[in-house]
């Protein structure tokens, strides 16, 4: 699995952008250029994609940088140039919060929550068969494609006995696709909206979601940390995920733009 970035994400990923989040890492001396604001955070996207010809399916497109606590608008678009990228193309919309973090951007490594203890790393963790998992539990799968996907408990009844990548839209929803299932963007000027999706428990990097983090609450311990409250005070990447992809006639130099807005959520 590769990973491409847009114009948009080419420039969030530098690092030097301010202003920064509450306990991001700082840097030792002040950047010799800044950023344009645009890429701080606007309220709507419109980030573009150039085709390179060496994509392949399960590729991922980071599109931008989510903040903590935004949800992405249903009502977003992905439009295509005067030339198709491809005669087969379907991607799916999502975020990769509480991702593993070789998949994230820079994170914070400490966050205080209002409860006062203290959340060291905001990684979701692996899916443990037999558990007791609630609405809203976010755990990471390394059996699926890709692997170590995110995905978010939709019902609780089968949870532990139903591995994520096997029960997903049923009992557990990718995060990969939380604003748009598939969608066919392959033809030249179109303008495709998400379709399916599900909008889940306050949006990307919530502030307070729920899950399973073992030894990482130095209040609680064992079971009793199932369902505890965390905070996160990180951002984390929309994505597009290529679910199905031609290879062989990839326009390379075709472009597509997303067009996403974005809302505060919490």
């Amino acid at each position: 699995m590769a990973t491409w970035y847009t114009d948009v994400a080419t420039n969030q990923i530098v690092g030097n952008n301010f202003p920064g989040d509450q306990g991001m890492t700082q840097i030792g001396q002040p950047p010799s250029t800044f950023n344009n604001n645009l890429f701080e955070g606007p309220p709507e996207i419109a980030a573009s994609y150039t085709w390179t010809g060496n994509e392949l399916a399960n590729d991922v497109i980071n599109i931008a940088l989510l903040k903590a606590g935004s949800l992405v608008s249903p009502n977003g678009h992905v439009a295509s140039g005067l030339s198709a990228p491809t005669s087969t193309l379907t991607l799916a919309i999502g975020d990769n919060d509480l991702a593993v973090l070789t998949l994230r951007p820079v994170q914070n490594p400490s966050a205080t929550s209002s409860a006062g203890y203290v959340v060291s790393v905001p990684v979701a963790p692996n899916w443990v068969s037999g558990a007791t998992y609630v609405y809203g539990n976010v755990v990471t799968d390394p059996n699926s494609t890709p692997a170590n996907l995110t995905y978010t408990c939709v019902a609780s009844t089968t949870s532990g006995t139903s591995a994520p990548h096997s029960a997903a839209n049923t009992v557990w929803m990718p995060n990969n696709q939380r604003y748009s299932n598939s969608i066919d963007v392959h033809a030249a000027s179109g303008n495709v909206a998400f379709a399916g999706g599900t909008q889940l428990y306050g949006g990307p990097a919530s502030f307070l979601p729920n899950s399973v983090l073992p030894n990482t609450l130095s209040i609680a311990s064992g079971a009793t940390l199932l369902n505890q409250p965390y905070q996160i005070q990180s951002d984390c990447w929309l994505t597009a995920t290529i679910l199905t992809l031609n290879t062989t006639n990839i326009n390379a130099n075709a472009v597509s733009v997303f067009r996403v807005g974005l809302i505060a959520a919490n």
